[in-house]
């Protein structure tokens, strides 16, 4: 089925679309991130920003304070629909073909777990989960039967950690030892 006649087809069914150029780069994602970060960050410490999270918190208290919360959850929505239109513009411009198997359920999963375990609203620590947990999985490549085993584990442990209160206790103690040596030793 082409597109009339000398029309080219441009989706091949199940088999999704084939020979693409690949035209991206690590360079370029890194400068996607950067640019991302920072029209964040900016968002974020604006004034707008102040407005996005105070709907997010509390919308009753919010729209008390006359906070449209409809403009301010747009302004959001778009934003972050921008950002993952640049986002997956890139990704296809790295790939060779498209198909609708790429994005799964576990790839939706895999995206929450970076944000949950990041800590909600916690930009650095989104950044660094996503990172950890790209890398961890290529990491416990040479233990091929027993990878996803302790990749799960792992995961159920910083989420255990992250959430607990003696152990963010432990760890804050740990630090401010630290800390108590680093200044000490000076």
């Amino acid at each position: 089925n082409t597109l009339g006649e000398g029309g080219i087809q441009l989706i091949k069914g199940p088999m999704g679309v084939m020979n693409t150029a690949r035209i991206s780069s690590f360079i370029a994602g890194f400068i996607l991130v950067m640019i991302t970060l920072i029209i964040i960050f900016n968002l974020v410490n604006s004034r707008t920003g102040r407005a996005i999270m105070a709907a997010r918190d509390n919308r009753i208290a919010a729209e008390s304070v006359g906070i449209s919360v409809t403009k301010y959850k747009m302004i959001a929505f778009v934003t972050s629909a921008a950002l993952a239109g640049a986002a997956g513009t890139l990704y296809g411009c790295s790939q060779v073909t498209f198909t609708a198997t790429k994005f799964d359920f576990n790839t939706s999963i895999l995206i929450l777990v970076f944000v949950v375990l990041g800590g909600l609203g916690n930009m650095w620590g989104s950044v660094i989960a996503a990172a950890a947990l790209t890398i961890l999985p290529e990491a416990l490549r040479q233990f091929a039967d027993y990878r996803m085993l302790v990749y799960a584990i792992v995961l159920i442990l910083v989420m255990l950690a992250t959430n607990n209160p003696s152990i963010q206790g432990f760890f804050a103690r740990l630090r401010s030892r630290a800390a108590e040596k680093k200044g000490g030793a000076q």
